[in-house]
Formats: structure tokens, sequence, C-alpha cells
């Protein structure tokens, strides 16, 4: 996302070009966000020149060039395909103002800049008013797109980048608009006077948190912008299908593992059928995913199959598919999407796992788990989970505490033999140690982390056939354990919750720890 940032403009206009060393020194006391332009005047044999330094291009001793943006509607689009990370660009009005500074900044949605298909208001219809919390490029899109289309009465915009914006956005005709040129004068504003109920949009990146912040109505860029403009970005492949309109879904997962991966995709598949579309799936922007074996693979069709009766294929030469922006579908968003798809579910004609997974999961099933009723499935998951815990991730117990409660429930809970799902070579080693011949786990192969280690880091080399095997081992460990009488599991993950939802509710007893 490409935001307005505060800095100063300097022009320097010289006979004769600045050394590096001055300009080092020059910077070195400044704000990262000061940018300089250098005016340097024609000379014999050399026509005047532009261009634009700043402490990040001295730095990293990048190139000298003109870094500036024409000020107009789509100044932030044309920012959004020349900025980079970390490098501030001015943008200037026709008589070479600066009227602010911009900067590429990491956000989970990504925008594409096509609007073919529906701008859906139906989220922000939920308000009466609305406040957009700086100038950037997200806040440009929704007063120029979405507004227009709401219908609301009153908007608030904060941060005094606006004022010199406003000539270039086109009228609300439904809507008061009023500018605040500090968030502390808003604030002022919506405690001395009533209102009707508000949304109140800011920068920011989303986490996996509890709804406090949704039922305050505060929200951030990147998730009013995928419920906004989720299916705007339309083509035309073929010339089939006439009367269906699909929803594409891809998305870039970094960290995700399998089951996460899929509790995201679903909801964004459920929230689609709510919208009037078919949801196929095809993602192929996960590179860096330890699944992926090679740059643009489809890791989706590793694994599985096509709900709802339709192919892959079937979207591809159809009249009409809306491609999913990126999207980080987090605790609010998915809260949300659920609202709308609450009575919804995905059905699976030929089910879930394509025939590869299948063969696979069926052999180690008669293998590592003979006797499903008579066994205790026992979740540990270790390595990031212990070592390195990621931000909101569920604290969870050692395979010590397990220990604890298996000698606790042991009498009363009905089991002969132990199956137990981890990643964890240690905590394998240790279960085994203590349990001998009554425990059981399948052939995958296990890891230890070092601390500041994440387990992803251990996947970084591609090699044909590793990212199928990471999968197919994570879902047959799972799979076996949905297969099983009990369940005891060392706090809340992706596998528990797909463990809980494949065994529909007939464990016989489940015990999770909650630290």
């Amino acid at each position: 996302m490409i935001i307005c940032v505060p800095g100063e403009y300097y022009i320097y206009e010289t006979d004769a070009a600045p050394s590096e060393a001055e300009l080092t020194s020059f910077f070195q006391d400044l704000n990262e966000n000061d940018i300089m332009e250098i005016r340097l005047k024609p000379s014999a044999g050399r026509p005047s020149q532009v261009y634009h330094v700043n402490r990040f291009i001295l730095e990293n001793h990048l190139d000298f060039t003109d870094l500036s943006i024409k000020k107009s509607e789509n100044m932030f689009e044309d920012a959004a395909g020349r900025c980079t990370f970390d490098l501030p660009a001015p943008i200037l009005d026709s008589d070479g103002n600066c009227v602010c500074i911009v900067k590429k900044v990491r956000s989970y949605y990504t925008h594409s800049y096509h609007f073919e298909g529906d701008i859906d208001v139906s989220f922000l219809n939920r308000y009466d008013c609305i406040a957009l919390a700086g100038l950037n490029e997200y806040s440009a899109e929704l007063y120029k797109r979405a507004l227009p289309l709401w219908s609301g009465s009153e908007v608030f915009l904060i941060g005094q980048e606006w004022a010199d914006y406003l000539d270039m956005l086109p009228s609300l005709p439904n809507a008061r608009v009023r500018l605040f040129n500090k968030t502390e004068e808003f604030l002022q504003e919506l405690s001395s006077s009533a209102r009707g109920n508000l949304l109140y949009i800011l920068e920011g990146l989303p986490q996996n948190e509890d709804n406090s912040r949704y039922k305050e109505g505060i929200l951030f860029y990147d998730e009013v912008m995928t419920l906004t403009f989720m299916f705007s970005h339309v083509v035309h492949p073929g010339p089939n299908n006439v009367n269906q309109k699909f929803f594409l879904i891809d998305g870039s997962f970094y960290l995700e593992g399998i089951y996460a991966i899929w509790d995201k995709v679903f909801t964004a598949a459920r929230y689609a059928i709510a919208k009037g579309y078919t949801p196929v799936f095809q993602i192929v922007s996960s590179n860096d995913n330890i699944y992926s074996d090679y740059e643009g693979e489809d890791i989706w069709r590793k694994f599985f199959l096509q709900p709802e009766n339709f192919s892959l294929q079937d979207a591809q030469t159809s009249r009409y598919v809306a491609v999913s922006p990126n999207m980080n579908i987090l605790s609010i968003l998915h809260f949300i999407m659920n609202e709308t798809a609450r009575d919804i579910s995905l059905s699976w004609p030929q089910g879930i796992f394509n025939d590869r997974i299948k063969s696979y999961i069926n052999e180690r099933l008669n293998r590592f788990l003979p006797a499903p009723d008579r066994t205790l499935g026992v979740l540990i998951r270790g390595t990031d989970y212990i070592n390195n815990p990621l931000p909101n991730h569920k604290k969870h117990a050692t395979a010590d505490m397990v220990i604890g409660k298996i000698q606790e429930v042991e009498d009363t809970w009905d089991f002969d033999w132990l199956y137990l799902a981890t990643e964890d070579e240690e905590i394998c080693s240790k279960m085994k140690e203590h349990y001998k011949d009554r425990i059981r786990f399948t052939d995958q192969r296990r890891y230890t982390v070092k601390p500041g280690q994440l387990l992803v880091e251990l996947h970084n080399e591609k090699k044909d056939g590793k990212g199928f095997r990471l999968g197919a081992e994570y879902i047959c460990s799972v799979y076996l354990l949905m297969q099983c009488r009990s369940l005891i599991a060392s706090g809340d993950c992706g596998a528990l919750t797909e463990a809980l939802r494949g065994k529909n509710g007939e464990y016989e007893h489940v015990y999770v720890f909650d630290l």
C-alpha cells in the first residue's frame, strides 16, 4: 500500500553536482523520508538535469534518478507501479511544488486496479458515517469508487494531505464531507456531538485478535478493501457457462500450514457463494510456501479437488471469472465473512482429497493405526509453537504436561493405544521413550528448530516432490488423529480445528490445553 509519510522537501539548484560525501553529510541528521531535489543547471555539452536524493539512496548506493510523481487523480496508482519499499517519492503539482511524500509499505491486500466486476458496498452500507484516516492508496480508491455508491450520509477525512488532493476527486452527491487536519480534532468532534453509526478505517496490519475492534466500529484498510473490491477484477477467458459467475481463489501464503490455508480459502469460498459466485481454487502465488516446489506451481491441485461440481478447466473456459485479490483472512475478516455465509457450506461431490492423497492416507492408516476405536489421539505442537512462538499464536503445553494429563485420565478414559501427531523430533522421542510400544506415529520427517529459527526456514531449498511430501505427511497425520476414540491436544491450532471438524463431535473425550 502507498501511504503519505511526514518529510521535508528541499530544492538545491547548482552548477556542479554535489559529491556523494557532501550529500551523505547533509542527510545524516535528517528524517528518513526527507528528499532533496537537485537541479543541475545546463553547461557546455550537458543539458539541465533533475534528480532526487535521500538517505536510503545514499546508504544503498543507488543510482540518482527523478523520483517525482505527478499530482493527479491516479497518483497513487502511478506510485504503486513505481515505488519500492523504503524509498520515499515526492508528489509534485504542475508548478513543481511538493504536495506530499509517499512510500510503499507492506499490506496483506493487493489492489489490481481492475474494475469491470462488482464493487460491493453492502458492508459499507451498514454504517451511516465513514472516517478515512490518512490519505493513502486505499483511502483514495474507497473515496473515488466505493463512496459514490454508498448509502451513508457523512464522510470524515483525517489528515492535512487530503486538502491538496480533494480537487482531484469527484464530489459525493449524497454525503457531506468534512476535513480534519489531525486525529485529535476528529476525536474531539466525535465526543462533542451525536453521530450515526460510524466506521473508522485506519492504516495498519490486522492480527489474529478478538472482535473488540470490530465491535467498536474500527477496521483496517486491508479488511475494508477486501470486502469492497473482492470481486472487482473480472476476466473473460472463454465462451462457456454464460449464466455462471466463478470466483478464482489464489493467495500468497508463506508461514501457513496446509490447514491454515484450507481454513482461509474455505472462508472466502463460502462468502463467495453467499454473494452469488461459484468458487474454484488455483493457488499459484505462494512460491515461498513449503508446499511449492517451483515458481507458479498450483499447490492446491497437489492435494485437493475442486468443490461445487465444477473443475478448474470449467472456470478457465467460462465467460465470467472474478479473480481474488491477495487477502489474509484473519480473525475479524473471518468473523465478518462467516456472518454473511452462516448457513452455507461447500459441497464436494468427488471428495476433498485427490487420488494421490487418498492412496497415501489409506496405506498409512492400516500401518500406523490398526485399532482406532481403542486409541487415544495426542496432538502436540512443538517447533515454532514452543521455541519461537509467533504473535497471537496460542501457547502450547509441553510434552511433560501432556504426559501428566494422560496419566490423569488413563483410569477413566477407555484406550489401550496412543497415536501421536507431532512435527517435533524431540517431542516424538520423549513420548516414545515414555510409552514405548503403546504409542504409534507415522513415518513423517520431524524437526528440531533452534531459538530464533522458524520451521519454514528449514525448507527454503526447493526440490521436486518435497512440497507434496510435506503436505501429505501433515494431512495424513491429522486424518489419522480424526479416527481415534478420544483426543488430547497441547493447544489450539489449525490441526486441532480440522481434527474436530472432521470428527464432527464424535470424539468420546476431548481435552485441549488453554494456557
